[in-house]
């Protein structure tokens, strides 16, 4: 993964980290980072793309 890729799942994962009340140091923070890094590599290549796929996992 190049800066740019990693800073697009990185964001991703801070937002959600916020929005849900987890710590990234947390099993369910080291769960999310895993799904949104198959996410990403997955075509969903934007910080939004993967926020709302991850919204479609979880069910909201």
């Amino acid at each position: 993964m190049n800066q740019s890729e990693i800073e697009v799942v990185c964001g991703a994962l801070e937002e959600w980290c916020e929005r849900t009340s987890t710590t990234l140091d947390s099993d369910d923070g080291r769960d999310a980072a895993t799904v949104m890094l198959g996410l990403y590599k997955t075509g969903h290549g934007t910080k939004g793309a993967i926020l709302e796929a991850m919204r479609r996992v979880n069910g909201e």
